[in-house]
């Protein structure tokens, strides 16, 4: 709940800097025009976003400001306003190692849309993106996540020119309405340790969570389907028990239902692809688990319909991934689909045809990362969805 880490960090602050003694350091107020220099971390990134067509677009969650010990966003001013996560869009059709398949997008601007209050508490300072799902009719969404509240939500992503590599993107934030585990009004995506997954498959789109055990809930991954009374018109709440009164952060009803489960200590390890028969192919992996591998990802199938249909294996999996370098990505883009790792790492997932009912392969694609500049400190990838530039 938002107001009780609110005000934690308030009573924090005040002893720290009563007994240090000293003002903190105020940024100087950017007033550029774009986005300031100091947020380009992708040397071998093509200019002006010239890549047309069906292509992955993928957010990178590393910080933004390069000065920061930790995940943290590019400071704008003194009054909270950042500079966020950055978008790239990326085409596998093109070589990487002769620097023409990944562009820089933009970055999300994280200002008053978002609310005065969270400009105040300075929450919007590790504000991250979890993943992404984008629709031709229904725009652009994230998988939202404030580490200071430890608050999971939706959100609206606004892209102004698809083909700028300089957007300013517009974040609006939904979080999941909050209350007792057991009452129904409580969002289903609510209690969830770890949100993971945003993907539409048709004109739905799910959200899903990893199998993590250790907060005492229910340590099975779940795909949950969206409200679609809410993508049509998103709105924000006062709700009653937030002695905050922010009238930017909350949802005003519960956005998820569980469609699905997965068995104990599994779950999604980043993303749902659309696979055949409008069925959802979601990439799953063990948090510990006594019957999953470890560093095993795998496509599990999950019929789009029904009532808690039961999860199917599909066929293609990969072993020995170590941590730190899951897949967190995955879109089905120019007929393939294509997973991406934390690090930059890209698979391609070759699917049994007609002339090769067996031919499953999870091979290596491609590798983003010596693109970057200090990958190490400049590239997570946390999600991706397939896109259409025209």
């Amino acid at each position: 709940m938002k107001t009780i880490f609110n005000i934690a960090l308030a009573g924090v602050a005040t002893v720290a800097w009563g007994c240090v003694g000293y003002e903190p350091m105020m940024p100087d107020t950017y007033e550029g025009e774009g986005l300031p220099p100091e947020v380009d971390l992708c040397e071998g990134c093509l200019e002006d976003q010239p890549l047309r067509g069906e292509l992955m677009l993928l957010v990178n969650t590393k910080p933004t400001d390069g000065d920061a010990n930790f995940t943290a966003n590019f400071p704008l001013d003194a009054e909270g306003r950042y500079v966020g996560n950055a978008l790239y869009l990326y085409d596998p059709s093109k070589p990487c190692k002769d620097g023409g398949c990944l562009s820089k997008l933009g970055n999300l601007w994280l200002d008053d849309e978002m609310g005065p209050i969270s400009m105040s508490d300075q929450s919007l300072l590790r504000f991250t993106v979890r993943d992404l799902a984008w629709h031709a009719e229904k725009g652009l969404w994230g998988l939202s996540y404030d580490p200071l509240n430890d608050e999971w939500g939706l959100m609206t992503l606004g892209v102004p020119d698809w083909t700028r590599a300089d957007n300013r993107i517009e974040s609006v934030r939904y979080a999941f309405k909050y209350g007792d585990v057991k009452d129904p009004a409580t969002d289903a995506c609510y209690w969830r340790q770890s949100m993971t997954g945003l993907e539409f498959v048709g004109d739905t789109l799910f959200a899903a969570s990893a199998g993590k055990p250790g907060n005492g809930l229910d340590a099975r991954g779940a795909l949950f389907e969206l409200d679609p009374a809410f993508l049509a018109e998103p709105k924000h709440c006062v709700l009653p028990s937030d002695i905050s009164n922010d009238p930017l952060y909350y949802a005003c009803d519960p956005i998820c239902s569980v469609h699905a489960q997965f068995e104990e200590k599994v779950g999604v390890s980043g993303d749902m692809v659309p696979g055949p028969d409008g069925d959802v192919l979601a990439l799953v992996r063990g948090e510990m688990s006594e019957t999953f591998p470890a560093g095993r990802h795998e496509l599990l199938r999950v019929a789009a319909t029904g009532e808690m249909p039961e999860p199917r294996a599909y066929g293609p999996f990969i072993d020995d991934i170590p941590a730190g370098s899951e897949i967190e990505g995955l879109a089905r883009v120019q007929g393939a689909i294509y997973a991406v790792g934390i690090g930059g790492t890209v698979y391609k997932i070759s699917e049994p045809t007609a002339d090769a009912p067996s031919a499953w392969r999870f091979e290596v694609h491609d590798e983003l990362g010596p693109l970057f500049t200090d990958p190490d400190r400049s590239l997570r990838i946390r999600g991706a969805t397939a896109v259409v530039v025209p």
